[in-house]
C-alpha cells in the first residue's frame, strides 16, 4: 500500500503529542525539565512501538531516513555521546544527559518516518498550525502576565518571572521565536481566516518577545526576516513588486505594531517605577548588545570552555560534563554555590565535552541542513516546496542563534522544535527519493527500532529517576543555607541512585550527609562524603561539610585542613569563608585568617567578609584591641548600609551588650522550642518577642521560618513580608524564604522577584536558585 494513504493522521497526531510538552508543568519537581524529558521519552516509546508494529508499511521510510546523511552524522553524534560514559568525569551525569540527546534523536527519526512521503503542503499546514496555537497561548502566557504585575512588581522581576513551562525566560523567549516562521507560513498558505488568525497570532508573539526583552532572540529576529524576506523575493520575482509587498508586510506590519505595543507597555512600567533597571524597553535593551564587559559577559564563559576543548581535544570531559569541568575556570568570577551549567554556546560546549570529533559532527548537522536546502531549491521548481524547505530553514536558524549565545540542547520546547522543523525540512528530499530494497533494508530497520525501544525505556527510567530525585530537591535545596529540617528518613529514603548531582552540582550523598551531621552519626555521614568526593572533585563541598564533621567533634586540625582545602579553591563562597575563619580561630592563627580576609575581599569587599575577620581577631585574641577596634571602625563607615551585621561585633569589643530581660528570653524560648521540633511552638514565643521588639525584623523572620518548617507556607509568606518591610531587613533571607515557600505552593512567577530582591541585598547562594527557577 502506498505510504501516502495508511494511517497518514499518525504523523500528525504524534506531533500533536510531542508539542503537548510545552504544556507539562514541573509536577512538584525543582525543575520542570524533569516531568518534560520523562513525558517526551514516553512518546518517544509510544511512536517506535507505532512503528515497529506498522514495519513493513514503514520498511521503506526507515531505510531511506537511516541512509539520510544528516541521520548517519546525527546517529555518530549519539553513539560518541554514548561511549563518553566511560571516560567522563562523573558517568552518571552523562547517562541523565544522553537521555535527553537520545530523547531528541528520536523525535527526529520517528517524525522522519512518519512523514515520510506524506502529501508535503497539507502536512505541513497541519504542522504549522498546531504550532501557531503553540504560540498563541504562550504569548498571551507573556503579555497577560507583564499586564498583570506591571504596577505591582520590579520591572526586572516581572520580566524574569514569565518563564511559563521553560524553566527561564531566556528559553521562553526562544520557544517563542522558534514558532514565528510557522505562523508566516499559515498566513501565506491559508484564505483570510487563517490569514486573519495568523496575523493576530504572530502580533501577540512578536510582542510577547519584546517584553521578554532578550537579546539574543533580538539577532534571531533580524535573522528570520532576512531569509524570510530573500525567500519571498526569490519566490515572488516574477509575480512583481506588489506581490513581494503584500507578503513581506505579513511579517512587517505585525512586526511594528508589536514594537509600538510592546515598547508602550515597557514605557509605562519604566515611568511606574522610576527607572529602566537591567531590562527597560526595547530601545534601551537593543543598545545593550555588547561584548564590551568581559567578565560580565558570555566571553569569559567561551575562553574557559575553549581552553578546555583545546587542552582535551580527543575526548573532552563526556557529554553533560562541562558543567564540572567549568567549575576551575568559574571560581574568580563565581560567587557562593551557583556554578555556571554551561557556557551559552552549545557549540563550543560540545567540543569540550566530546571534543573534536563530537564537536564537528555537531557542527555538521547544520551544514548538512544548509547543503539539504541548496539541494532542493536547484532540484524543485514548485514554490510551494521551495517555501516550505525556506520556513524550516527559518526555524532552525532560530535554533543557531539560541545554541550560539544560550544552551537550548537540556530544553524540551527548543529540542521538540528542532527535531520537528528538521524532520519537515527533509520531507521534500524523500518525495524524489528512489524506493530502497524493502526486505533487506528492512530488516536493519527492524533490528534499529528493537535497539531504540531498548534505549528508550531504559532512556524513561534514567527520566523518572531524574524526576523522583527532582521531586525531593525541591526541599532539600529549599535548605541548603540553613539548618536541615526534614526528617533524616525522608531524604535518604527519597532520593533515588540517578541522578548523583543536584541540579547546582552538590553531591546527593553530600547533601545527605548533612542530615545524619544533624543527628550526629558522624561515621555514616563521612561514608557518604567519601564516597561521592569524585561525583563533583572541583567544587569541594564535601570538604566544606567535613569541616562541620570534624568541629562538631573539636577535631580543630582536621576542619582547618578541610576548611582551607575549600576555601582556597573556591574563595568567592560565603560558606566556605565563613568555615575557613571559624577555622583559624579554633587554631589561632591570626596570620591564615588575614590571608583568607585579604584573599575573600580581592573578590568580594563586603561588611560580611570584615565582620568575620573582626570576630576570629576577637577570639584568637592576640591583635592589639585598639587595631581590633579601627579595623571595626573603618568596616562600619565603608559599609554604612550593613550596621545590623556589626551590632554583635560592637557588643564584643565596646561592650554595650543588650540587657538579658523578657524580650531575650521569649527569643530563646522560641530557640529552644524549635530545635525540639515544635515549630507552631516556637512560632508563638517569636511572635511574643516581636510584640515586645516590633522593629526587630529577626523575630519576624524567624516566626515565617518557623511557619516555612511547618510547611504552613502562606503564614510564612505573611510573616516574611513583614520582615521585608522593616528597613533594618537587609540581609536577603527573608526574601529568599519567601521565595522558597511560594515555589512550595507552586508560585514560581512569584518567587522570581523575592529571589532576584534576595540577591540584591547579597544572599548567599542565591544566584543558583535564580539560575534554576527564573533567569
Amino acid at each position: 500500500m502506498s505510504q501516502l494513504g495508511k494511517n497518514s493522521w499518525v504523523a500528525s497526531f504524534c506531533t500533536f503529542l510531542y508539542l503537548l510538552v510545552h504544556f507539562v508543568p514541573d509536577m512538584g519537581g525543582a525543575d520542570v525539565m524533569g516531568a518534560q524529558w520523562l513525558y517526551v521519552a514516553m512518546v518517544d516509546l509510544l511512536a517506535l512501538g507505532y512503528i515497529a508494529l506498522n514495519r513493513a508499511h514503514f520498511a521503506d521510510a526507515i531505510a531511506t531516513v537511516l541512509r539520510l546523511r544528516f541521520t548517519l552524522i546525527y546517529s555518530f553524534l549519539v553513539l560518541w555521546a554514548a561511549v563518553s560514559i566511560i571516560y567522563a568525569i562523573n558517568a552518571i551525569e552523562t547517562l541523565v544527559c544522553f537521555a535527553r540527546l537520545f530523547s531528541t534523536y528520536l523525535i527526529f527519526i520517528n517524525l522522519s518516518i512518519l512523514y515520510y512521503k506524506r502529501n508535503l503542503t497539507p502536512l505541513f499546514n497541519v504542522v504549522a498550525s498546531m504550532i501557531a496555537v503553540v504560540l498563541f497561548f504562550d504569548a498571551i502566557y507573556v503579555v497577560s502576565g507583564f499586564s498583570k504585575n506591571m504596577v505591582d512588581m520590579n520591572l526586572d522581576q516581572n520580566i524574569v518571572s514569565l518563564t511559563g513551562k521553560n524553566g527561564n525566560k531566556n528559553v521562553m523567549a526562544a520557544s517563542l521565536l522558534i514558532k514565528f516562521p510557522f505562523v508566516l507560513f499559515v498566513i501565506i498558505h491559508n484564505k483570510l481566516f487563517g490569514k486573519i488568525a495568523g496575523l493576530l497570532v504572530l502580533f501577540l508573539g512578536i510582542m510577547a518577545l519584546f517584553i521578554l526583552n532578550t537579546r539574543s532572540t533580538y539577532v534571531g529576529l533580524a535573522i528570520v526576516f532576512v531569509l524570510f524576506s530573500i525567500a519571498t523575493y526569490l519566490l515572488n520575482k516574477k509575480a512583481g513588486v506588489k506581490q513581494i509587498g503584500i507578503q513581506l508586510a505579513y511579517l512587517i506590519i505585525p512586526l511594528l505594531f508589536a514594537f509600538l505595543a510592546a515598547n508602550t507597555m515597557l514605557s509605562k512600567a519604566v515611568d511606574l517605577q522610576g527607572f529602566q533597571g537591567g531590562y527597560g524597553t526595547i530601545t534601551k535593551r537593543a543598545g545593550d548588545i555588547t561584548v564590551a564587559s568581559e567578565e560580565n559577559s558570555r566571553l569569559h564563559l567561551w575562553k574557559g570552555a575553549m581552553d578546555y576543548a583545546i587542552k582535551h581535544p580527543i575526548l573532552g570531559g563526556g557529554y553533560g560534563n562541562w558543567k564540572l569541568a567549568s567549575i576551575p575556570y568559574e571560581k574568580e568570577y563565581t560567587n557562593d554555590l551557583f556554578v555556571p551549567y554551561h557556557c551559552h554556546n552549545d557549540f563550543i560546549e560540545m567540543f569540550a565535552d566530546l571534543g573534536v570529533l563530537g564537536g564537528v559532527a555537531f557542527l555538521a548537522l547544520f551544514l548538512l541542513i544548509g547543503l539539504a536546502i541548496i539541494q532542493i531549491w536547484k532540484k524543485s521548481t514548485d514554490s510551494n516546496t521551495r517555501l516550505i524547505a525556506s520556513i524550516a530553514l527559518m526555524a532552525i536558524a532560530c535554533y543557531f542563534v539560541d545554541a550560539f549565545f544560550n544552551f537550548p540542547a537540556e530544553r524540551t520546547s527548543m529540542q521538540t522544535m528542532f527535531a520537528i522543523s528538521a524532520a519537515l525540512l527533509f520531507l521534500p528530499i524523500y518525495l524524489n527519493a528512489p524506493n530502497q530494497n524493502e526486505k533487506k533494508l528492512g530488516k536493519i530497520g527492524v533490528v534499529f527500532l528493537g535497539i531504540a525501544m531498548l534505549l528508550t525505556m531504559g532512556m524513561i527510567y534514567v527520566n523518572y529517576q531524574t524526576y523522583s530525585s527532582l521531586k525531593v530537591q525541591k526541599y532539600v535545596m529549599g535548605e541548603i543555607n540553613e539548618e536541615p529540617k526534614m526528617a533524616l528518613d525522608e531524604v535518604t529514603d527519597a532520593f533515588p541512585p540517578i541522578p548523583n548531582l543536584s541540579t547546582s552540582t552538590l553531591p546527593i550523598k553530600a547533601l545527605i550527609a548533612r542530615y545524619y551531621l544533624r543527628e550526629k552519626q558522624y561515621d555514616q555521614a563521612m561514608r557518604l562524603l567519601n564516597e561521592s568526593e569524585s561525583v563533583n572533585p572541583y567544587l569541594h563541598y564535601n570538604d566544606f561539610i567535613k569541616t562541620a564533621v570534624f568541629s562538631v567533634q573539636l577535631k580543630y586540625d582536621s576542619t582547618f585542613y578541610y576548611a582551607k582545602k575549600a576555601f582556597y579553591n573556591w574563595p568567592r563562597a560565603t560558606s566556605y569563608y565563613k568555615n575557613m575563619i571559624f577555622a583559624t580561630a579554633k587554631m589561632k592563627d591570626t596570620a591564615e585568617a588575614t590571608k583568607a580576609f585579604k584573599t575573600y575581599t580581592k573578590y568580594r569587599n563586603s561588611g560580611e567578609g570584615w565582620n568575620q575577620y573582626i570576630l576570629a581577631l576577637i577570639e584568637i585574641n592576640q591583635t592589639p584591641m585598639n587595631v581590633t577596634k579601627a579595623l571595626l571602625d573603618t568596616a562600619k563607615a565603608k559599609f554604612p548600609a550593613d550596621s545590623a551585621i556589626f551590632v554583635r561585633t560592637s557588643s564584643l569589643l565596646y561592650g554595650n551588650a543588650m540587657s538579658t530581660g523578657a524580650l531575650p528570653n521569649y527569643a530563646v524560648m522560641g530557640t529552644q522550642a524549635f530545635q525540639k521540633g515544635q515549630y507552631a511552638n516556637a512560632a508563638k514565643w517569636y511572635i511574643k518577642a516581636s510584640e515586645l521588639d516590633p522593629t526587630n525584623y529577626t523575630h519576624l523572620e524567624n516566626i515565617g521560618i518557623c511557619y516555612y518548617t511547618n510547611k504552613a507556607f502562606d503564614k510564612a509568606v505573611l510573616y516574611f513580608d513583614k520582615a521585608i518591610l522593616l528597613p533594618t531587613a537587609n540581609t536577603g533571607k527573608s526574601e529568599f524564604f519567601k521565595a522558597m515557600a511560594l515555589i512550595s505552593v507552586g508560585k514560581k512567577d512569584q518567587a522570581c522577584g523575592a529571589l532576584q530582591a534576595a540577591k540584591a541585598k547579597n544572599y548567599p547562594g542565591v544566584d543558583a536558585f535564580i539560575a534554576q527557577n527564573c533567569k
